[in-house]
Formats: structure tokens, C-alpha cells, sequence
């Protein structure tokens, strides 16, 4: 089975080191800053729309300037504003030795790949792919049919696993299942209109879930 995740709210709480990175970039710039609950509402489509929804009657020239200032402070603060959700780590061990998984995030590449390279060292994912230059980011299905173009066994039952509506909308775009986790950035009542095949609200239940697919 391929399983492929998405990561912030759904694998790593990475809330506080995205709002510390924004209102920082935003205070070079004598902008508005966020509380942590305003962020939240912004996550979820790319380190520039990040910046566009913080600071939304900037140009075009200053948006561009608070996304490379937001990207050289995440590269500072990312690692003391991130964790793991409980049980992640050995649920994603566990899901390895029966299924192919995979990341896909919008989150900047640089980042996706850091991230897990640095949290999950002992998981073996096939396939991470972050936002890249050039290649349209979820809800595009573009990276869910990259994933399994590169997949051992594309053929087989593949689900999207994320905590967003933009998660939910690429699985139907790609004709895929989905999974939604309430533990993220999301309210439950934006998931659920979206009708995804499954909703767990604990890694527990997602582990008993994935084990009976």
C-alpha cells in the first residue's frame, strides 16, 4: 500500500517556528505581526501565500521581499519551533515494513527535505517532494502522480494522509483516497464537508485504521 503524508499539522506541529519567522520578517519590514491563532489560519499553500495572507495589502516587490526574509529565518528557527507529534516517529517505523510511504508537502523542498532528513532519520521514505520552483503545489495532483510514477507498486491501494482541505482536495483531484487528522491545523468541520474516507482524530486510531486497509 503506498501511504502518502503530508507533513506540517499532520507529522510535526511546526506552528510556532512558522509564526516566529513571519513576524519576524513582517518586523523588518515596519509590518503588522500575528498572533500564533492568526498563523495557524494561514498555513497551508506555500511560504508565499503565507506571506501574502500576512500581509495582504503588500505589492508584489514586498511580498517577494517577506517571502526570502521568512525562508532565511525558518532556516534559524525551525528546528526550536517544531516537534513531533506524539507517536508519529514509531507509527511511521511500524508503517514502513508493510507499505511504501511517501511525503508530499508545501512546504518550500529545501525545508521538506531538511525536516526530514533531521526528525524521521530512521524512517525509510521513498519519495519527499516539497513546493519546487516550476511545479504547480497541492491541491494540483502533479506530485501525488510523481510519487507514484516513482512508486515500487503504483498500482497498489495508495491514501493521502494530511490534517488539511487542501490535502483532501489533491486526493480527490488524483482520483486517491484520503485520510484527514484532526490533530492539525484544521477544524474538524472544514474536513469532514469535504467527505474524506476516513477521519481519525488520534495517531492511535490511525494506526489501528491503517493496519485493517
Amino acid at each position: 500500500m503506498n501511504l502518502i503524508f503530508d507533513l506540517d499539522g499532520t507529522l510535526i506541529n511546526s506552528l510556532p517556528g512558522i509564526a516566529e519567522s513571519l513576524n519576524r520578517s513582517l518586523s523588518q519590514y515596519g509590518l503588522a505581526s500575528h498572533s500564533i491563532e492568526q498563523v495557524e489560519t494561514f498555513i497551508g499553500d506555500g511560504s508565499r501565500t503565507l506571506c501574502e495572507r500576512a500581509a495582504p495589502y503588500a505589492d508584489e516587490d514586498r511580498i517577494n521581499q517577506l517571502d526570502a526574509a521568512f525562508k532565511v529565518n525558518y532556516q534559524e528557527l525551525w528546528r526550536s519551533g517544531t516537534e513531533i507529534y506524539a507517536g508519529i516517529s514509531k507509527l511511521l517505523e511500524e508503517l514502513a515494513a508493510d507499505n511504501e510511504l511517501s511525503i508530499l508537502s508545501n512546504k518550500p523542498h529545501g525545508f521538506t527535505t531538511e525536516i526530514i532528513t533531521n526528525l524521521f532519520p530512521t524512517v525509510p521514505f521513498h519519495t519527499v517532494l516539497g513546493q519546487r520552483e516550476g511545479i504547480s503545489k497541492k491541491p494540483d495532483p502533479s506530485g501525488i502522480h510523481e510519487i507514484l510514477k516513482l512508486a515500487y507498486q503504483a498500482n497498489a491501494p495508495t491514501y493521502l494522509i494530511g490534517d488539511s482541505t487542501v490535502d483532501l482536495t489533491t486526493a480527490k483531484n488524483a482520483g486517491i483516497k484520503s485520510i484527514a487528522v484532526t490533530w492539525g491545523f484544521e477544524p474538524l468541520s472544514d474536513l469532514a464537508e469535504l467527505s474524506p474516507d476516513h477521519i481519525v482524530h488520534t495517531v492511535e486510531e490511525l494506526k489501528k485504521l491503517t493496519s485493517n486497509l
